[in-house]
């Protein structure tokens, strides 16, 4: 299937205006969420935006560093969403809000690299860990690689990201930490699925969701190549055809995650299995158009509904119509697939999740 991009372009954009909060240039997550002004939203807006190709003015950018500046908390570092505290007090987990702020930092960093720009403040948050015992001991040990690989993955996505983003800002220090990463990564990527972690737990959708995290702020942040790529390519071709999200169904993080390893570890060997992963894309952007392609302009996360919860906040009551994640999730999706396909589409990858 062929999409028409340049119709696709201007739809995402009526959408975007549709859920823009008056002139102050932040976005709530859909039409119907619950709250009008929303950082986790407004970041993956301005991404959006960057690959479809706008040009922002300069208030623009202004307003959008700005609010964004404004979310940071100067004592870790992290982003906060706005009122988390409040949203997250009778969460039974008492870690919420710092796990809901760590994943959000690695995304306003992203968001931030639209606009050329960086954060006020280094992000601590990792220092104790690392003057404690060591970056590889917080690996071995936070990270739960046999219960979550997908988690796990996640957690390793974070803390490259934040890393790479101190030694821009100029903390050379954390050079050699970002290289133990790499080195602990090398040392402990399974020869046999080419992922990292227990397959027992997650199966091996959990090993690609994570393996995509991992790789996603590390390798690929880098441009650095990576081992197994063979082995990572036959497991997503075989987790495509059996898993319970594809085939009918459509769920925005399991897209993104597979065919953008497909796509890069198809730079890497052109000729592995390409055929097939070719005609899987070519479906698949026919099913992501039936599915998840809402009338509203943009995309849902879900086939059935729009992203009801994110970063351990609720957003909405997950009607279907288009939110911020699953655009940008499947736009992502749609240039993976169509670089495999060797076809220009005019389109940016992803800042904050490419």
């Amino acid at each position: 299937m062929s999409i028409n991009i340049d119709e696709l372009k201007l739809s995402i954009i009526s959408w975007l205006e549709l859920v823009q909060f008056n002139d102050a240039f932040t976005f709530k997550m859909s039409s119907n969420a619950f709250d009008n002004i929303n950082l986790d939203a407004s970041t993956l807006a301005y991404d959006i935006y960057n690959m479809i190709g706008v040009n922002f003015s300069e208030q623009q950018k202004k307003k959008a560093i700005e609010f964004m500046g404004s979310c940071q908390n100067q004592a870790d570092g992290f982003f906060y969403e706005l009122n988390v505290k409040e949203k997250l007090k009778i969460h039974p987990n008492k870690r919420a809000v710092e796990m809901s702020a760590n994943y959000l930092t690695f995304q306003v960093i992203g968001a931030l690299k639209v606009f050329n720009a960086l954060p006020k403040y280094k992000i601590s948050f990792y220092d104790k860990f690392i003057e404690n015992k060591g970056i590889k001991h917080y690996l071995d040990n936070n990270c739960s690689w046999v219960d979550s690989p997908w988690g796990s993955g996640g957690m390793v996505d974070n803390l490259s990201t934040i890393l790479d983003c101190n030694i821009r800002m100029g903390y050379k220090e954390y050079a050699p930490i970002l290289k133990e990463v790499f080195e602990w990564l090398d040392e402990n990527q399974s020869s046999k699925h080419g992922m990292w972690g227990s397959i027992d737990t997650q199966g091996v959708n959990g090993l690609i969701n994570g393996a995509y995290h991992a790789m996603r702020g590390t390798y690929f942040l880098q441009n650095r190549s990576f081992k197994y790529q063979e082995n990572i390519v036959d497991n997503i071709i075989k987790n495509i055809q059996n898993y319970e999200k594809f085939n009918g169904n459509a769920e925005g993080c399991h897209d993104l995650d597979h065919f953008f390893l497909l796509q890069k570890c198809s730079e890497i060997v052109p000729n592995y299995r390409i055929q097939e992963i070719k005609d899987i894309g070519k479906e698949r952007l026919s099913e992501i158009m039936k599915l998840v392609y809402c009338e509203d302009g943009a995309f849902s996360f879900e086939a059935t509904k729009c992203l009801y919860s994110h970063a351990w906040i609720d957003i909405s009551n997950g009607l279907k119509e288009s939110d911020m994640l699953g655009t940008l999730f499947y736009l992502q999706t749609i240039i993976s697939i169509y670089k495999i396909l060797n076809i220009d589409i005019n389109l940016n990858e992803s800042r904050t999740h490419g």
